[in-house]
């Protein structure tokens, strides 16, 4: 669910939950007026803790819906590209971005000569961090699986 739609829903349960408390109020309020103060289904000793409470969960339902969460998966990747410094940084997070990716699309993305990019897939290759995979004329570059449980 994308957040506008989080926000809508945040903002439509606490104008639902603001126009019961208000009609509840009112029957309160008419049930005192009217002299018959054991009248209501609720006492009203137990009115105001009851409401709160609805309250409480209402407000910790609309935080839940709309308050920005970290994103783990981002984290843990920041965290694994400063191990690598330039170039390999950059493709790495090009592959990591796109899990299985062209090593010619790979070459148009960091805009890196095709010799530049084939040695920094060894050395990646080399310490078990991707794996290539034949494709026609140019290879498959995929993240290892070992990787991939470390992000997950």
């Amino acid at each position: 669910m994308n957040e506008s739609k989080k926000v809508v829903i945040g903002i439509l349960i606490f104008s639902i939950f603001v126009f019961i408390v208000s009609l509840s109020s009112l029957y309160v309020q008419t049930e005192i007026s009217s002299g018959n103060v054991c009248g209501c289904f609720i006492p009203i000793p137990l009115f105001i803790p009851f409401i709160a409470s609805v309250g409480l969960f209402i407000g910790t339902l609309i935080y839940y819906l709309i308050s920005p969460r970290l994103n783990k998966k981002k984290l843990h990747k920041k965290l694994l590209l400063n191990f690598f410094t330039g170039d390999e940084r950059k493709i790495f997070g090009i592959i990591l971005e796109k899990c299985e990716v062209t090593q010619s699309e790979i070459v148009k993305l960091s805009r890196l000569s095709k010799v530049k990019v084939f040695r920094i897939l060894r050395r990646l290759e080399n310490r078990n961090l991707i794996e290539k995979k034949p494709l026609g004329k140019t290879n498959l570059i995929v993240v290892n699986e070992n990787v991939k449980e470390l992000l997950n």
